[in-house]
């Protein structure tokens, strides 16, 4: 089985009419909001329902759960009870948490978070592996940092074709240094990935340009990575929005 491919939007915006406004303008371009955890700790839990009342967008909650079963399986609970369709889980909370979280969401909703895409995070490619397979195992999706293209094809080939691949850190992400590393899009799809996650190259869009502008023009990049590859099937929004 192959994936759908796309965008997932990360909506890191904190002034909530700018963010409604924005996630309203990109909408037709994207296949799926993500809501991180500063939005929601600024908002709180409401600001999925009010997501989901201006678009028809799956909603992906990145809670980044990092705790213990009991806890981590509250915490899903949550989510779902404020309509969020997908959740991102850490993969060193290891077997039992991922799997409380399972007592809430398919597999197929829960993503687990392998790796930072800063330099100077902790985890390693080893232990990220090992957080790959447990994701394997249970059928979850994964997150690999958009940065690495070299090791999204790596992860791609280990797990195949049926485990979705999410990359965070498309389009503009800072660096070590406090400078902005520039991705392209559609990088990530063509190392193998299934869903790019932009979020400040398309809310923060250059001068003169609009944040729908930059979406679509990330959609037209990927449509024609996709393309370029021959890997189907395509999102019908990517297909019939560009």
């Amino acid at each position: 089985m192959t994936n759908p491919k796309g965008i997932i939007f990360a909506a890191d915006i904190l002034e909530k009419k700018n963010l409604l406004a924005v996630i309203k303008e990109v909408s037709r371009h994207v296949d799926m909001i993500k809501i991180g955890n500063l939005v929601l700790y600024e908002h709180g839990w409401k600001i999925i329902e009010e997501v989901k009342e201006i678009t028809q967008l799956p909603v992906l909650a990145d809670l980044k759960i990092m705790d213990i079963p009991d806890i981590a399986e509250q915490a899903a609970k949550s989510a779902k009870a404020a309509g969020a369709d997908s959740i991102m889980v850490c993969g060193p909370t290891g077997w039992d948490t991922i799997d409380a979280c399972l007592t809430q969401y398919e597999n197929k909703n829960i993503f687990i978070f392998t790796e930072f895409t800063h330099c100077t995070g902790l985890i390693d490619s080893n232990m990220a592996d090992e957080y790959i397979d447990i994701a394997v195992v249970r059928g979850c999706g994964i997150q690999i940092p958009g940065t690495k293209g070299e090791r999204i094809t790596q992860v791609r080939e280990r797990v195949g074709n049926d485990i979705c691949i999410i990359c965070c850190g498309v389009g503009s992400q800072y660096s070590c240094d406090s400078k902005i590393i520039k991705t392209k899009f559609g990088h990530a799809i063509a190392a193998g990935a299934d869903f790019e996650i932009i979020g400040r190259a398309i809310y923060k869009p250059p001068v003169n340009q609009t944040p729908q502008e930059i979406a679509k023009l990330a959609q037209e990049s990927i449509l024609r990575e996709i393309v370029k590859k021959g890997t189907f099937p395509i999102s019908t929004k990517t297909i019939s929005n560009v």
